[in-house]
């Protein structure tokens, strides 16, 4: 049932993101169509990784699964910030970047993590979800802002670029992400430290090293933009670089311990 899932959210994002090109490109009344057709492809791929994660076993939490779910909260992020701000155009790549996630976990086999009695694991793992999907949403806002202002710089701002917010509203919407991130990584790493056990053994320190680096350089980031006016380039550059270690440590360790060391 979840592959059965998994395969109609690729196909709704999929037609969805073809319905927002042609939007943009040719001005196609096809907006409203393609946000019911993202929505029916979201609820789809987060019933697939609600009853992947949730078993009769315990919960899982193995990478495929946390990956369907962290870009299944970029979505409905994106979804419910459209309503407040202009990021429903994004959608034309979070809708594709989406559904690349969906086949490579349809064809990634990781080695099951299950927590039998979560209890306050709980807790942290809804704050590091959320605090990776809010912060993947920086990553993407970073490079979606270098390319803006590249192609602006050399009088090439055209098609999907040209249908985004201007540079001072996307600037300013990454340190929202940022800011909102940097809060939910602090009380994420706060968290484990109550409710993990053991969290510098040798199969965490990795994770909890790389992601208190990252949550370094997010905090550096943010006092630059505040003390000395960082503004678009640099911000790019340590929001990517933090991102980096981020991913590095999380996706890296779950990647060696439940799939590379899973085939050796």
């Amino acid at each position: 049932m979840n592959t059965a899932l998994s395969l109609l959210a690729i196909a709704f994002y999929t037609i969805a993101t073809v319905l927002l090109w042609q939007e943009i490109r040719q001005g196609h009344a096809r907006y409203k169509l393609a946000l019911v057709l993202g929505i029916v492809a979201t609820f789809c791929h987060g019933t697939a990784s609600f009853l992947g994660m949730f078993t009769p076993r315990g919960m899982n939490i193995s990478l495929t699964e946390m990956s369907l779910l962290i870009s299944w909260f970029v979505v409905v992020i994106t979804l419910i910030s459209g309503m407040l701000r202009p990021l429903l155009n994004i959608l034309v790549m979070i809708f594709p970047f989406t559904a690349v996630i969906l086949v490579i976990t349809l064809f990634t086999e990781a080695e099951p993590r299950l927590i039998a009695q979560p209890g306050g694991m709980m807790f942290h793992i809804a704050l590091s979800v959320l605090s990776y999907s809010v912060l993947t949403m920086a990553a993407l806002q970073a490079i979606v802002l270098a390319i803006q202002e590249y192609r602006l710089k050399h009088h090439q701002l055209r098609g999907i670029l040209k249908a985004l917010p201007p540079l001072v509203t996307m600037e300013a919407m990454l340190f929202e992400l940022v800011l909102i991130g940097f809060i939910l990584l602090t009380l994420s790493i706060g968290s484990g430290f109550f409710y993990v056990d053991d969290l510098f053994t040798q199969h965490l320190v990795h994770k909890t090293a790389f992601s208190i680096m990252a949550w370094g350089c997010f905090g550096i980031l943010l006092i630059g933009r505040h003390q000395l006016g960082w503004r678009s380039r640099t911000a790019i550059r340590w929001t990517l670089a933090a991102f980096a270690l981020l991913l590095l440590g999380y996706v890296g360790s779950k990647f060696v311990l439940e799939i590379l060391l899973n085939r050796i």
